[in-house]
């Protein structure tokens, strides 16, 4: 809160400007909408019913559900709407009014959707946040990767600038389209908790600046992480639903020890904190071990045994065993090996030191792994060791594998139109819907087989076959026929794709 009395100490302009900025803290990019939201979207099969927790004080009526993809667009049925308080963290306890209950329909198709509330006038909207699925795949793939840390050097002016970062993750992007895994794991450091201005040719020197009086605020970053800017793209580039969880970088403008604020930010500019969600079998919890309190969240003495502990406990007790359990938290080396022993914690994912490494800990064992970082600036000295870097994970009922630290493009220190990526998909003709054949070539350099590439072709209304790989879904819209297909490529090979009106 701001009071009047501090006019006397930093004057009428500056306390112009400070409530200025503080009124655009507290109210811009908040969401009605907070599950599912930014850092936790939710995946579903068709019949499935999901809730919706919905922040709507003033009591309003709901009056439609919708979800949003790029080539359809789907109503859903409203089952029952409970008001009451919906509690989402237990630490600063935030909280909605609404819990909005939704059935996904029959015959919707495989698509990773915006989801629309419409009530009393009012449209909120919550970005590529629901998964819609068939059904579940089994094997299954996620990919891992950590420390972004979008917005830690910044490009031209804060006002109309951009995070460097965004270079190397729209390129990853790419890549990670091509791949199309189940989901995403980003374990930490999404953003940065301060900017440097005018950095020199490795990442480093220039003006440093943080707090809520120095451009890019929050709402920025947290912007630019999600809807990228400046032409380069942000996770909901993503053509899979991205779960993130906080790190130590992961605020902006809050003392570093003022938990309250720091939690309460991220809830308010990206929803749950701590959260559990299953695929099929497989259980997965996201915890975040820098944002709560050392006291009674995230205890110093033993992380899991706080608030948050208690919070991921009751999600695995009420999920079940599952025959796979993942927990992604960001600190590498604080790992509570009561919590992980007592949970059988099959998989542990992590962060922070930004170079890839693998163990094993705990009873079960419990494999502890970190990707290296996937395009943090300020990496260039090091890049060989670190920059680039995700894994991909594949679940298979009660096994699971994972690759080595894979580098999606050769050059990670190269200007962003010279980068030359280690896994490609280019067409032979345009792709917007004006042809009746055309050709895919997936070019795989990595030396790891790449099962179940994606390539959607958007296609000249009709009925179509291709000459490899399987058609799994066909979106028919009033103008186009977008084929989705699915398809094998070796490690260090090629793979072309034709497709012909039948």
């Amino acid at each position: 809160m701001v009071h009047f009395s501090m006019v006397t100490h930093i004057g009428i302009r500056s306390f112009l400007i400070c409530l200025s900025l503080i009124w655009a803290y507290n109210l811009v990019e908040a969401n009605q909408i907070v599950y599912p939201w930014r850092a936790c979207p939710v995946i579903a099969v068709t019949g499935q019913t999901i809730d919706i927790l919905y922040d709507n004080t003033t009591g309003m009526q709901i009056d439609s559900v919708i979800l949003e993809g790029p080539y359809n667009r789907v109503v859903l049925s409203v089952n029952k709407v409970q008001t009451g308080w919906f509690e989402y963290d237990t630490f600063t306890k935030a909280a909605v009014s609404n819990c909005i209950q939704v059935t996904i329909p029959e015959g919707t198709p495989e698509e990773l959707y915006n989801l629309i509330v419409k009530s009393g006038g009012e449209t909120n909207i919550s970005k590529r946040s629901v998964k819609v699925l068939k059904a579940y795949r089994n094997p299954h793939r996620f990919i891992h990767i950590s420390d972004p840390h979008v917005s830690r050097q910044w490009v031209s002016a804060s006002e109309n600038g951009y995070a460097k970062e965004l270079e190397l993750l729209d390129r990853f992007i790419e890549v990670a389209n091509i791949i199309q895994p189940e989901y995403i794991i980003v374990t930490g450091d999404i953003i940065h908790d301060y900017t440097r201005f005018g950095a020199d040719s490795l990442g480093w020197k220039g003006v440093v600046r943080s707090g809520y009086e120095n451009p890019p605020l929050a709402e920025e970053k947290y912007k630019n992480y999600f809807e990228g800017a400046n032409g380069f793209r942000g996770v909901y580039g993503f053509n899979a639903p991205v779960f993130s969880i906080p790190g130590n970088h992961d605020f902006y403008g809050p003392k570093s020890d003022d938990y309250p604020a720091k939690a309460a930010q991220w809830n308010r500019l990206m929803g749950k904190r701590a959260y559990g969600f299953s695929y099929l079998d497989t259980r997965i919890i996201a915890s975040d071990d820098y944002l709560g309190d050392p006291i009674i969240d995230i205890p110093d003495h033993s992380p899991m045994s706080g608030l948050q502990g208690k919070l991921l406990d009751s999600f695995l007790n009420r999920a079940g065993h599952g025959k796979i359990r993942v927990m992604a938290q960001h600190r590498h080396n604080r790992v509570d090996t009561a919590f992980i022993n007592r949970n059988r914690i099959n998989i542990l994912l992590n962060g922070h030191s930004h170079s890839p490494h693998q163990s094993f800990v705990g009873t079960t064992p419990t494999l502890n792994i970190r990707p290296g970082a996937v395009c943090r600036s300020g990496e260039i000295a090091n890049w060989q060791k670190t920059l680039g870097f995700f894994r991909i994970f594949t679940i298979d009922n009660d096994n699971f594998r994972y690759s080595p630290p894979l580098r999606f493009c050769k050059n990670p220190t190269a200007a962003y139109d010279e980068l030359i990526m280690n896994l490609k998909l280019d067409f032979k003709q345009n792709n917007t819907g004006v042809s009746m054949s055309n050709e895919a070539l997936i070019t795989n350099d990595f030396d790891v087989d790449m099962p179940n590439c994606n390539v959607r072709f958007v296609m000249v209304k009709g009925i179509y076959k291709v000459s490899e790989g399987t058609i799994y879904q066909t979106i028919e819209t009033p103008k186009f026929s977008v084929v989705d297909v699915r398809v094998g490529v070796d490690a260090r090979s090629s793979k072309q794709v034709k497709i012909t009106r039948r």
